[in-house]
This record gives C-alpha cells, sequence and structure tokens, in this order.
C-alpha cells in the first residue's frame, strides 16, 4: 500500500502534526475554548483598556490560498478566535471599532522550536485580511522568549487538576 496523500499544503512541506494525535492535545485545545476570554484578556489584550467582544471560536480553521478560482488549503490552525472591539489608532489620534483574529495552535510539548515558527510563517503568508494574531499555548515555555521575539504571542497552558 502506498503513502496516503498529503491533503494541505503544510503536509506536503512535512509539516505532520503528531500532537494532534495524542488525547492531552484535545484537553488544551477544550480547555483553551472554554477559557478563551481570559487568555486574550491576558495577553492580545493586555494593554488595550477599551471594551471588546469574543464573536466566534472555531475549531480546525482552515488556512487557504486563493488566486483567482484557485484554492489551496494550506494547513488548519487548532483554534481562530474572532474578536471585535476599539484599538487606538495613532494616526488619527482616536479609537475605532475593528474586527481582528487570533490563530491559535495547541502544542502538547515544543520539541523543536524551528518547526514550530516555519509553520506559523506558514500562516502568516497567507494573511485573511484583517489584522491577526498568532498565539501558541503550550504546558511547555521553554521557548517563550524567543516565540515573542519574533512575533508570536504565547500563553503557558497548566493543567488546572495539577496545584502546583
Amino acid at each position: 500500500m502506498g503513502q496516503i496523500k498529503a491533503k494541505t499544503l503544510l503536509q506536503r512541506m512535512s509539516f505532520g502534526d503528531s500532537d494532534k494525535k495524542e488525547s492531552q492535545h484535545d484537553i488544551i485545545q477544550q480547555w483553551t475554548d472554554e477559557n478563551i476570554k481570559k487568555i486574550v484578556s491576558e495577553t492580545i489584550m493586555k494593554n488595550n483598556d477599551r471594551p471588546y467582544t469574543i464573536e466566534n471560536v472555531k475549531w480546525e480553521h482552515q488556512v487557504m490560498h486563493t488566486n483567482g478560482n484557485y484554492k489551496m488549503v494550506v494547513g488548519f490552525v487548532d483554534l481562530m478566535v474572532h474578536i471585535k472591539g476599539e484599538f487606538y489608532d495613532n494616526l488619527q489620534d482616536t479609537y475605532y471599532e475593528e474586527d481582528r483574529f487570533i490563530y491559535i495552535e495547541v502544542k502538547t510539548k515544543i520539541p523543536v522550536l524551528g518547526e514550530l515558527i516555519r509553520q506559523m510563517r506558514a500562516y502568516q503568508a497567507y494573511p485573511n485580511h484583517y489584522v491577526t494574531y498568532y498565539l501558541v499555548i503550550s504546558p511547555d515555555d521553554r521557548h517563550s522568549k524567543k516565540l515573542s521575539e519574533q512575533g508570536f504571542w504565547f500563553y503557558k497552558y497548566q493543567d488546572p487538576t495539577l496545584l502546583f
């Protein structure tokens, strides 16, 4: 029997996400969905004191490359969060309402930092015409500083069933 044909661009680029086959991945993803307001408030919206709402949380959101009639699935982000809020415009010196998006990638561990960064950069290469933030959620925070330096948000997942 031959190999299964890659269905997404990321699979063709050898980004097989074995993490998704672990039950811990589902546990973290479910926890993230249930705690999304807290996570967004402590990361993306931390320094914005204006009101915002979580409009939608979509699981396994497809990142698409479109060129005219041609469409191709680049990959799937674990969660896509649609927020609507007031944001400051430095040029106009005023606040305005806008839709923004957060692409969240859940990782049970980060064994190879470069692979994660390449995966996130692939998502960045196909913009959705809105301001989009990229957030990694993982209990493995060894690379949080480097992810931040590279323009990605990080949130440490801590198992709520453990005391410490």
